[in-house]
This record gives structure tokens, C-alpha cells and sequence, in this order.
């Protein structure tokens, strides 16, 4: 090949790497498009791409061209200084053998990537801003000397490699940093309306104490008690890692809030872990807080409260030792919520035979 026509493909090679380099930031579609045009350009056989795990202090294989390694789940990981490759890693300069590359002192066998079925090795570290950020090599399977024109566009093209890792890496931890503010706006507006919902549940109360009729009062704490229920899942929000509450935790939380009303009376519970969106998990807190009220007004003895899962449904129940609440029978107005939350929010039954059953599936 004339020096000329030499010179302009190495040229087209290098801005096609750019070109790959810059299309993606999605590290295995840029890698093996470089794998891909470097082996054509420089009429090798094959093409390794690595990238530095700075974690393990490893380079790992994330793609080639001219061979496959057997088991992509297990990729060929080597140490630096390991082999020629991670040599030239190590070193932070170009290796290159001209043939019966396996022979070499430095060369190691991995055993699902049949290397040494090539002679000719060119390896160069890719860097950035002078890091390592991993490595790439260039083989033949028959002998050949690599000029110094391939060994300096080769160790261009790795340069190139090494800012699409950087930027990969940079996006990566962008993204990391948005999500990360995205969560903490978001549990800053939940702590928020907690704290609003304390301070109105707080202004009922005292209103509630200074009334004189007796049902008007009890009114009022229910509704309180309802509000600190919605306050509760609010309050687990603050702390959750996005938009899921447990649900056995919550009835815990709500369970102690209300046990100022117990007068004495035993509680029982048996909660399986049970993870719901927070608007679901709103409608549990109240349904949960009806039911439990109830169970405390009308009932009487020891209240039993079990939660968990049934295939695909979600069962909540309390009950007493009481004769509990009837079907048939006039609902209060705690039973009514209930049973509207149950029905239009969480898509379910509340089953009233002796104790009290919300049923309704897991998944909205």
C-alpha cells in the first residue's frame, strides 16, 4: 500500500473512532464498534478491548472483533502487569511482538479465549488525562511487524477510548447526583406534609377538648386519628429509598398511636412483610385505623391483628374476642370509610363476620 493511501486510512480510521467515541454514551455499543473498525482498518484478525476496573485493580474484556470469548458472563479478567496486555497496561507504554506472541514469558492463557492461536501482538494502554482507564490490542495470526505509524495511531485511537470512558463515567455519576436530589426533594415534601398534617391533627385535638358534647368530641379525635394515619406513611416516605412503604412497619407505628385508647386491653400481632406504593399504603393506614378503632369502641378482650400475603392478595384482619362486626347489620361511619377505601382505592372486599377482612390484591 502506497505511504499516501497508508497515511489517509489511518487518517479515516482515527476520525471514525472519534465518531464512535462521541455517538454513545453506552460504553459496550462504543467499544465494540472501535473492536470492529480498528481490526478492519489495521487488517488485523483480531481486536481485544479492555476497561480498568479500579476497584479490583483488574482489567476486564468488554469486547472483540475476529473472536468470541465462550462465556460473556464470566469475562477474562487479568491483573496489571498480568500477561502482555496488562504489561503494557502497567508499564503505560506499547508492546509489541512480531510473532510467536504465546511464547513470550509475559503471556497467560485464559482459558476461554483461545489466544494463542495468534503470533502477532500490538498492546497499548488507554488513558485519559494520564489514569489509566483500560487497554486494547491488535493480533494476527500470522507473523507481522507493526510500524511505528500503526503504533502511534493505535495508542491515538486508545486516547480517544479513554475520554469515552471518562465521559461515560461523568454521566454516570450525573445521573447518580440527580437521582440522588430527585429523592431528597421529594422526602423533603413528604416531611413537610407530615409536619403540616401533625399541626392540623394537633388544632383538632385541642378543639376536641374543649367541647362539651361528649360525640362531637369523639368525632373529632377519629379524625385526628385519620390524619395521623395519613401523617404516618408521609413520615415512612421521608426515609424510603422512592415511593414504597412496608406495610407491616406502618400498622406497628399505628398500632402504638392508638393505644392510648386501649384502656388496658391486649393486642396481638402477627405482620408479614408486605411492600405497597404510598398511596396504597395510604388507604391501608386509614382502613387499618378504622378497623382498629372499631375493634376498640364495640369489642371487647384481646384485639388480634394479622397481616399477609396470599398469592397475589394482601389480607388484612382485626378481631376481638367480642362477637365483632355483623354483615347486615348498620354500619358506623368507620366501617363505611372503610369499606369505601377497600372497594375504590385499593380494589378489594372488607368481609364483616365476626372480625373485620380487607382482601385485596398486592399489585395496583
Amino acid at each position: 500500500m502506497a505511504a499516501t493511501d497508508r497515511t489517509a486510512r489511518h487518517l479515516e480510521l482515527l476520525i471514525d473512532a472519534i465518531a464512535a467515541v462521541n455517538s454513545s454514551l453506552d460504553l459496550d455499543e462504543v467499544f465494540e464498534q472501535i473492536a470492529s473498525r480498528v481490526a478492519e482498518a489495521l487488517d488485523t484478525d483480531a481486536c481485544f478491548v479492555y476497561i480498568y476496573d479500579q476497584a479490583d485493580d483488574v482489567l476486564e474484556l468488554r469486547a472483540t472483533h475476529g473472536t468470541r470469548f465462550d462465556d460473556p458472563a464470566h469475562r477474562p479478567r487479568m491483573h496489571l502487569g498480568e500477561g502482555i496486555t496488562g504489561t503494557a497496561a502497567a508499564e503505560g507504554r506499547p508492546i509489541m511482538i512480531a510473532g510467536a506472541a504465546h511464547l513470550d514469558a509475559r503471556f497467560v492463557q485464559f482459558p476461554n479465549l483461545p489466544e494463542e492461536e495468534y503470533e502477532s501482538i500490538l498492546a497499548v494502554p488507554v488513558l485519559a488525562r494520564d489514569r489509566l482507564e483500560g487497554a486494547l490490542n491488535v493480533r494476527t495470526r500470522q507473523p507481522r511487524a507493526f510500524g511505528e505509524d500503526e503504533v502511534s495511531l493505535l495508542t491515538a485511537i486508545a486516547g480517544q477510548v479513554g475520554q469515552a470512558i471518562e465521559n461515560a463515567k461523568l454521566y454516570e455519576q450525573a445521573r447518580e447526583r440527580v437521582s440522588e436530589l430527585e429523592t431528597l426533594a421529594v422526602q423533603e415534601i413528604h416531611h413537610r406534609v407530615k409536619n403540616n398534617l401533625q399541626t392540623v391533627a394537633s388544632l383538632l385535638r385541642l378543639q376536641a377538648r374543649s367541647l362539651e358534647d361528649e360525640s362531637a368530641g369523639r368525632a373529632l379525635e377519629e379524625s385526628v386519628n385519620r390524619i395521623l394515619s395519613i401523617a404516618a406513611v408521609h413520615d415512612l416516605l421521608t426515609t424510603a429509598h422512592g415511593d414504597d412503604v412496608d406495610i407491616a412497619g406502618l400498622i406497628g407505628r399505628l398500632e402504638a398511636m392508638l393505644a392510648q385508647d386501649l384502656a388496658g386491653r391486649e393486642v396481638v400481632s402477627s405482620l408479614e412483610p408486605v411492600v405497597l406504593p404510598g398511596q396504597r399504603a395510604t388507604a391501608v393506614a386509614l382502613v387499618f385505623c378504622e378497623l382498629f378503632q372499631n375493634a376498640i369502641e364495640h369489642g371487647r378482650g384481646r384485639i388480634a391483628v394479622d397481616l399477609h400475603r396470599e398469592g397475589p392478595s394482601v389480607v388484612l384482619s382485626v378481631a376481638d374476642e367480642g362477637i365483632g362486626p355483623q354483615p347486615g347489620r348498620r354500619e358506623g361511619l368507620g366501617l363505611t370509610i372503610a369499606g369505601a377505601l377497600v372497594r375504590e382505592e385499593l380494589r378489594g372486599r372488607l368481609e364483616l363476620l365476626g372480625r373485620a377482612v380487607a382482601r385485596f390484591p398486592a399489585a395496583s
